[in-house]
């Protein structure tokens, strides 16, 4: 699958909708390699009419798509795939439903949920932070993202309270991407805190 370097969790919270756009819009065009639409208060129609704008938009800008649990959405709107929770449908269900070519990424929280991720194609790991986006997940730490990136055989995205001023800490831990809301969704310029965080992951992960 395509790069998981710069992962952005996307969601509209209390912006409009042509705010939310051009948010990510201008993140796109920075180069996002995949974005994550995450909507828990959206009824169905909602989700899938904005699902399908965000679609065009990664489309544009040759991102991967994927939506956040909700399967049925993401083949509603044809996207890339989607990521799941522990709590979502199961793995294995997912990868019937969607077909061997479609992405699907696991959330992993603890070391013991390795067992369960053969059908997955990579592994949303965290919270490495604590974090306001996810106030019930507990907080890895960053031995404990060390440790299950280097357990897992799957491609590794640290999740959870990363920005640019504490992602050097991440130096020595085996992962291939960082996933971001605040530090790209909240930032006061998102084309540039998102080229800003490729150009520090780049520096600091490439070639290893």
């Amino acid at each position: 699958m395509k790069s998981l370097k710069i992962y952005l969790v996307a969601s509209k919270g209390s912006k409009t909708q042509d705010e939310f756009l051009n948010t990510i819009e201008a993140a796109l065009k920075a180069k996002v390699d995949i974005l994550q639409l995450r909507e828990k208060n959206l009824n169905t129609l909602e989700f899938y009419n904005l699902a399908l704008k965000v679609k065009k938009l990664c489309d544009k800008y040759d991102s991967a798509f994927v939506i956040n649990d909700r399967i049925d959405i993401a083949m509603g709107v044809n996207a890339s795939g989607v990521h799941i929770g522990q709590k979502d449908m199961p793995l294995k269900k997912a990868r019937e439903l969607l077909g061997k070519d479609k992405i699907i990424g696991l959330t992993i929280n603890h070391k013991h949920e390795l067992m369960h991720t053969q059908g997955a194609n990579y592994l949303g790991v965290g919270a490495v932070f604590s974090t306001p986006s996810k106030k019930d997940c507990s907080v890895l730490g960053i031995e404990g993202l060390k440790e299950i990136a280097n357990l897992s055989s799957l491609p590794i995205v640290a999740i959870g309270g990363i920005n640019e001023n504490n992602l050097s800490l991440l130096k020595e831990c085996k992962i291939q991407g960082i996933a971001v809301i605040r530090a790209i969704m909240e930032a006061n310029d998102p084309y540039m805190a998102t080229l800003n965080l490729r150009t520090s992951f780049d520096s600091m992960f490439m070639g290893k």
